[in-house]
């Protein structure tokens, strides 16, 4: 082959760069963007920018992290000191973070809910008869970081949506998504396997909060 006929055949070839494959597939990734702080009586909030590629939208990638931090207050109401003993166990906090759009719909975030059990926590004596979350019957406690359900300050996830119902909220006409984080949070006592009776542990969670992170945002990843 002559240099004249290579030099016309490399002048045809069109080299497609990262860059630009990324833009042909309508590629985009926004981020770090923190979450106002969740807890059940203050929804966490976080916005960031929709998605505006030329192609459409096929996938959404989330990587998330959390960090849970929790107060709660119990009291043992029974004549004995049940706590732990069999055939009863501990009481544990539940909870579960909701993320919600404009429209009140959830999206799939990937955040996994927690249960933490108290089995950690000093056993309650018997009830002494006053019920003042204090003395050898009761406690009041608060945790900014459980190390023992949570031993990495932040805990990351990473979520892929796909579905086409779930996509419509990253394509947001004004721009930008905006998310609300709704924790449900609750005090589980279940009959007969953590407590005696219904009313044998006066008390609850005094709030429980989720501090988010969307670390990354990737549209058509």
């Amino acid at each position: 082959m002559s240099q004249s006929m290579l030099a016309g055949l490399l002048a045809g070839l069109v080299v497609c760069s990262p860059a630009s494959a990324g833009r042909a597939r309508g590629y985009q990734t926004y981020g770090p963007f923190t979450a106002t702080s969740a807890t059940m009586e203050d929804a966490g909030e976080v916005s960031f920018p929709a998605y505006s590629g030329g192609v459409p939208l096929r996938s959404v990638r989330l990587t998330l992290r959390h960090h849970i931090s929790y107060s709660f207050r119990v009291e043992n109401q029974e004549p004995i000191a049940w706590w732990g003993q069999a055939p009863y166990g501990y009481p544990s906090i539940y909870s579960f973070p909701w993320f919600r759009t404009e429209a009140g719909g959830v999206i799939q975030s990937g955040v996994p809910s927690w249960t933490i059990s108290l089995c950690t926590v000093p056993t309650l004596g018997p009830y002494d008869g006053i019920i003042d979350f204090a003395g050898p019957a009761g406690m009041q406690r608060t945790v900014m970081w459980d190390q023992c359900a949570q031993p990495d300050y932040w805990t990351t996830t990473v979520q892929v949506i796909d579905q086409p119902w779930a996509l419509a909220p990253f394509q947001d006409a004004d721009g930008t998504v905006e998310l609300s984080i709704n924790p449900m949070t609750w005090l589980q006592k279940d009959v007969p396997t953590m407590v005696p009776t219904e009313g044998s542990l006066a008390g609850g969670v005094d709030w429980f909060a989720w501090d988010d992170v969307v670390d990354r945002v990737e549209y058509n990843p």
